[in-house]
């Protein structure tokens, strides 16, 4: 009886009307989760800055105003993250007006959905059932990845790296390659060093694996399309690093300034492999009062799992070099190979730069960004469903149950992406996501520049106040340059101009202890107040 169900349900499962449901599905509740998490907040603000000077015609720049003299906007290269991210988003921001939420908002929900897709035809080439497939399209699209979470521009880069695993598996089970099919390799690994830096060492992994299996298997196509997919990444990624040094004094850009030997900082390392499968909050969730000896566990089986598969792949290339592997087999050594590049890479960085003090009391360090390896939790989830074909080859009961426990482990992620979901479709107009909030804030100080430009006709109007992170978004709003040196506003008569400036002063209430000398000064004007934020003008006259 039980035989004929799961065949019936495996026949079901298979229906093209079933896969395009769960397509849709997923695709519906990825869109919904993002128009919910999506927020520029810091790294992508910058970025965000520097895609709008680069429309204007200024190149990748942050613009602000110096103290000296107001009316002189200053561009600075920025070189915090590459330029990619900024030149992407920057078609998306002329299509929609200008209106740069709905072109970052837009982006991020197409990458999404071409993720979707990209998973699902790597699966498909390496031969899985499509029942299988819709079930993995159904786990994976609830399961809320942390480069989802964490506002970054993580989400395009991994999508174009998993575009480029796919044409990479492509040449691998045919063979050979096309002009198109090693283009497309380079073009997508490109896109995503030119958005992360943290993939630009890492995307090499491929055309050295593509280089290493053509040559030990004497396919000259394969070894061909590594050798020339690595010269053209390694030219095109040097001319844009060399760009960067060039206009902005660096190639990259580390922001903690403090060098030494840390070994501490790998105690808070991040434990990929079983976190990828569920995450130890959500163990933490489920059995209270657990999240430090959580994570622990988790880290413990992390070595055990990466120091096993170190082994099991070292002997295997030792005896039989590159010969021999499926291309299923390739896309493991291509997640372990690429895992390790991303994990040595941080302890590298995390052992030789100094914590960061994020915020006051908050320290971080890079082992233990989870959004980081964000490209392997995606490939893991695919291994998951691949283990199930030698489970089919072989009809081991071992591989079998590890499949059974895998997957099992993999559904309170999904749950809980079902209840957020869920939660956002009971919850819509009665909820304010961040980003809607934040634009009733750039709006009302909007009101009040437009008001000013109008009773001073022809004057600059520049914007600055306590919180940075407010003043960038009005800036960004109203397409007006900032004074980041906010604790001038302390002393008015330091202010100098060549012309006549307005001064648009955005103080929290919170900070106003820090802020007593301006808001003594008889030169302001109150300007509003919205929502905890007190708006302030002043003048400043031309000298």
């Amino acid at each position: 009886m039980l035989i004929p169900a799961i065949n019936r349900i495996k026949y079901y499962l298979s229906d093209k009307k079933v896969s395009f449901a769960v397509v849709a599905i997923t695709i519906a509740a990825r869109i919904i989760q993002l128009i919910f998490l999506y927020n520029i907040r810091v790294d992508r603000m910058y970025q965000v800055i520097a895609m709008q000077n680069f429309v204007d015609g200024h190149g990748i720049s942050l613009s602000k105003v110096l103290p000296a003299d107001l009316s002189v906007t200053v561009y600075e290269p920025l070189i915090n993250w590459p330029p990619g991210y900024s030149v992407l988003l920057s078609p998306f921001y002329i299509l929609f007006k200008h209106n740069y939420i709905l072109a970052g908002l837009t982006l991020d929900i197409l990458a999404a959905i071409m993720l979707i897709f990209i998973c699902r035809r790597i699966l498909q080439v390496l031969e899985s059932p499509v029942y299988l497939v819709n079930i993995f399209t159904f786990l994976t699209g609830f399961f809320i990845y942390y480069f989802y979470v964490i506002a970054s521009t993580d989400s395009v880069a991994i999508t174009f790296f998993m575009t480029a695993v796919y044409f990479t598996l492509l040449v691998l089970k045919k063979g050979k390659s096309s002009v198109q099919t090693t283009t497309a390799i380079i073009i997508f690994l490109f896109l995503a060093g030119f958005i992360k830096y943290l993939f630009i060492p890492v995307l090499f992994v491929i055309p050295v694996f593509l280089f290493l299996k053509g040559y030990g298997e004497k396919k000259q196509a394969v070894k061909k399309t590594g050798i020339i997919s690595f010269l053209c990444l390694a030219f095109s990624l040097i001319a844009v690093l060399l760009y960067q040094k060039y206009t902005g004094g660096s190639a990259i850009y580390i922001s903690e300034p403090t060098r030494g030997f840390f070994p501490k900082n790998l105690l808070v390392a991040w434990p990929t492999y079983p976190a990828s499968l569920i995450k130890p909050e959500t163990l933490a969730m489920l059995f209270p009062g657990t999240a430090t000896s959580a994570l622990k566990i988790f880290q413990c089986i992390h070595v055990v799992l990466f120091g096993g598969a170190f082994i099991f792949i070292l002997r295997r290339i030792r005896k039989s070099g590159f010969k021999g592997l499926s291309t299923t087999g390739s896309f493991f050594y291509l997640l372990f190979f690429l895992s390790a590049a991303i994990t040595f890479l941080l302890i590298f960085l995390s052992l030789r730069v100094a914590k960061e003090e994020f915020l006051p009391g908050n320290w971080w360090t890079y082992v233990e960004e989870p959004r980081y390896y964000g490209l392997v939790n995606v490939m893991l989830h695919i291994a998951v469903f691949l283990i199930y074909q030698y489970y089919r080859l072989n009809r081991s009961t071992f591989i079998k149950y590890a499949f059974m426990s895998l997957l099992l482990l993999m559904i309170p992620e999904t749950f809980r992406g079902i209840i957020f979901t869920a939660n956002r479709v009971t919850q819509v107009n009665r909820e304010e996501y961040s980003w809607q909030f934040e634009h009733s804030i750039q709006q009302y100080a909007d009101a009040i520049i437009q008001k000013e430009k109008e009773t001073h006709p022809g004057e600059k109007v520049v914007v600055t106040g306590s919180s940075y992170y407010t003043y960038y978004r009005a800036g960004i709003y109203s397409h007006i340059p900032a004074l980041t040196e906010s604790n001038k506003i302390n002393d008015l008569s330091s202010l100098n101009s060549s012309k006549p400036i307005v001064l648009i002063i955005i103080l929290m209430e919170r900070d106003f202890p820090y802020y007593q000398p301006f808001l003594s000064a008889k030169e302001k004007e109150l300007a509003g107040y919205f929502r905890g934020f007190y708006f302030y003008t002043t003048h400043v006259n031309a000298h």
